[in-house]
């Protein structure tokens, strides 16, 4: 039987490491982005757009890497 622990395909196991760890940085960046947004909002009254946006996208792409990296087999 094989070890789970040594995938047989050590690319696929090496993409799949890889996407959790970029989907994990975007999610963790894009709640950077929305605190600076909101510590900005909450400061000066105005919308910071530019970091919302950067936060969406993120969120997106994060959530994305994440989606690969459960179905990637």
């Amino acid at each position: 039987m094989s070890d789970p622990a040594f995938p047989a395909r050590p690319v696929a196991a090496a993409i799949r490491y890889l996407s959790i760890i970029v989907g994990c940085a975007c999610l963790l960046l894009a709640a950077i982005c929305f605190a600076i947004a909101a510590q900005v909002f909450i400061q000066t009254g105005v919308f910071a757009q530019s970091y919302a946006m950067v936060g969406l996208v993120s969120t997106v792409l994060g959530l994305l890497a994440l989606t690969l990296a459960r179905v990637w087999k």
